[in-house]
């Protein structure tokens, strides 16, 4: 029995940089404690993927970095903060895109890069959930950057978005606690605009596409 093509995979990473460490900038409290750990664990996953084609097709790993206008912004060029965290740097071939607004879309060439592409899902993380995580995902959704047309049908074909809610963080906001805020945030986006799971999940999709299946290979992640 012949193996179906697997579909077209991207990672989207978002604003991974050394600005969020900024001691005063965003606050004290950052939800998610598991943020670097399961950042980390996708970067793996994806990577060994790439090293592992399936019929030709290996996913794509794509690092949105802000760079901000404002000279006073931690995200400025003059300042180390919009350097990626080391954990997110992007390995070579990699591809590196920047903005300057929260939209991962405006101004950039990323919508372009995903229809080529032809991305059946797309996997987002990064920060923050309420800002440019969350208006990158609903500009994803009204672009409909993951439909292509079918080459042999000429069928619309429905992609998904799918935003992992453990790879993404925010901060306080007013009397709001950090992870109140993030909640409603993936709950506001969850349906409307994408679908939402964690590494795990994603980890086993990705393994199970391009990998056999290994226990021991899920468990080193």
């Amino acid at each position: 029995m012949s193996r179906r093509p697997p579909p077209n995979d991207v990672l989207l990473l978002i604003d991974i940089q050394a600005g969020f460490d900024h001691p005063t900038f965003w606050g004290s409290r950052r939800s998610n404690p598991s943020l670097q750990t399961n950042i980390t664990r996708l970067l793996r996953g994806f990577r060994e993927a790439a090293r592992s084609p399936v019929a030709g097709t290996r996913p794509t790993i794509i690092h949105i970095y802000h760079s901000s206008l404002n000279p006073s912004s931690p995200f400025h060029p003059s300042s180390d903060g919009i350097n990626f965290q080391p954990y997110a740097t992007p390995a070579q071939g990699e591809m590196v895109i920047p903005k300057s607004v929260n939209s991962a879309f405006i101004d950039t060439n990323l919508e372009e890069m995903l229809r080529v592409l032809e991305v059946q899902r797309l996997f987002v993380a990064g920060l923050t959930t309420d800002h440019c995580v969350s208006t990158s995902v609903r500009m994803a959704a009204n672009l409909g950057v993951t439909d292509h047309l079918d080459k042999k049908t000429g069928e619309l074909v429905k992609g998904r978005i799918i935003l992992i809610e453990d790879a993404a963080a925010t901060w306080e906001r007013g009397d709001f606690d950090a992870e109140t805020v993030h909640q409603v945030q993936v709950a506001s986006l969850k349906g409307e605009f994408c679908e939402v799971t964690t590494t795990d999940e994603v980890l086993k999709m990705v393994y199970s596409t391009y990998t056999p299946i290994s226990i021991e290979a899920m468990a080193a992640s």
